[in-house]
């Protein structure tokens, strides 16, 4: 029957030739028309159905921050400067970054730090920073201390377990996630994204609730 019902041209020609097969009997052909019918809504509905799709890949916003960075200098140099836009104007930071306090292998101690000084924007005022614990440099801290100290940057630090992702918050109307540490970019291929405004203010809200059970340091 599936096979006359898919090489036919509408129900009343799969009716004609199931009927021609001797498959049921004619008072079936009001009930199994019925079915067809059915069957068709169903499909018509599914056809109609909108489509799934990640809310960052949305085409509404034209001005979402967005970009996959590659691998070697270059590619660390366009992803802070990529960041350093997205950034622009901002008075207070809020960088969740595990491992922000450790330089990498592949760049000295000193060019860390002018990256870091080079993506946070002239205008920024304070900046609150989630690190996890015993994950740092002494060189790089320190270093960040006093850039903080030397810009007027009110810093403020707190070491958690609880945060995974490497999130930048800006003036708390904007977040964006970066796929790597701050140390990792160049290293390997990684996204930088803007936070979708629900995701933003979820993410705000559990920042905000951690804060409350985490200590502070003046110092990084």
């Amino acid at each position: 029957m599936i096979v006359i019902v898919e090489h036919s041209d509408g129900g009343r020609d799969a009716l004609r030739r199931i009927r021609g097969e001797g498959l049921f009997y004619p008072f079936w052909d009001e009930e199994f028309e019925y079915r067809l019918r059915r069957l068709d809504q169903k499909v018509d509905a599914l056809l109609e159905r909108p489509t799934p799709s990640c809310r960052i890949a949305s085409e509404e916003d034209n001005n979402v921050l967005q970009l996959m960075t590659g691998v070697g200098a270059a590619a660390r140099t366009e992803a802070i400067d990529y960041m350093r836009s997205g950034f622009s104007g901002a008075k207070q930071l809020v960088i969740c970054d595990p491992y922000f306090l450790l330089s990498n292998s592949k760049t000295s101690k000193a060019d860390y730090l002018a990256g870091v000084d080079v993506v946070i924007p002239k205008n920024v005022k304070a900046i609150e920073l989630y690190v996890k614990p015993r994950k740092r440099d002494a060189e790089v801290a320190t270093g960040f201390t006093k850039l903080c100290q030397d810009r007027g940057i009110k810093l403020t630090c707190r070491k958690t377990e609880e945060l995974h992702d490497r999130v930048w918050i800006v003036d708390s109307t904007r977040a964006y996630v970066v796929g790597a540490s701050f140390n990792g970019l160049g290293n390997k291929c990684a996204f930088i994204l803007e936070l979708p405004e629900e995701d933003r203010r979820n993410f705000i809200k559990e920042v905000g609730l951690l804060r409350e059970r985490t200590t502070r340091s003046k110092s990084a």
